[in-house]
């Protein structure tokens, strides 16, 4: 069974991202008030590569749960996270958690999430921005028993080993307190 969550988006940001869109074609409507035909005809051009672009890398987004993985699809992009990858969920706080090795498709910034995966020492970071945060992470917990509820927004994974928690995820729990599931 597939869980399908669709993202937040800040009305700010959209206004913004709107704004950016519309931007080249209000200046060619001005140039062509003016008499400059030409650099317009450019500039609609290039409006209608940028949504081109846009459209084809952020619309439609959605994230979904199945089986065996995390999917985040953005327009034509599809990225697939086994829950194996995964070593935790977290809150994202974009200028505090600032990286370059963060891929980003979300358009909410104060209810971002971000997965990190793949090596424990250097993990890459997936940035997105469920509509309801609780219920993603809910659906995550579900799909894979070594990944714990240890606040309220954060989910990471701790694993046994003969009926004993690992060092690291009892590393992790002096790091980031335990605040039960």
């Amino acid at each position: 069974m597939t869980i399908v969550f669709r993202p937040k988006v800040d009305r700010w940001l959209a206004i913004l991202l709107v704004g950016a869109f519309l931007s080249p074609w209000m200046l060619a409507g001005w140039l062509t008030y003016r008499g400059d035909e030409e650099i317009a005809l450019v500039l609609v051009l290039v409006g209608g590569m940028d949504l081109l672009l846009a459209r084809a890398l952020l619309w439609p987004m959605r994230y979904e749960i199945t089986p065996e993985a995390v999917i985040v699809r953005a327009g034509l992009v599809r990225l697939r996270v086994p829950y194996s990858r995964i070593q935790r969920i977290v809150a994202h706080h974009p200028l505090r958690d600032l990286s370059l090795r963060a891929l980003s498709f979300g358009l909410s910034l104060r209810e971002a999430l971000r997965i990190e995966y793949g090596r424990m020492r250097r993990p890459n970071w997936l940035v997105i921005a469920p509509e309801d945060a609780d219920a993603f992470l809910e659906a995550v917990a579900r799909h894979d028993p070594a990944l714990h509820r240890t606040g309220p927004r954060e989910l990471v994974r701790i694993q046994k080993e003969n009926g004993h928690e690992a060092a690291k995820a009892v590393h992790a729990r002096r790091l980031f307190g335990d605040h039960g599931a």
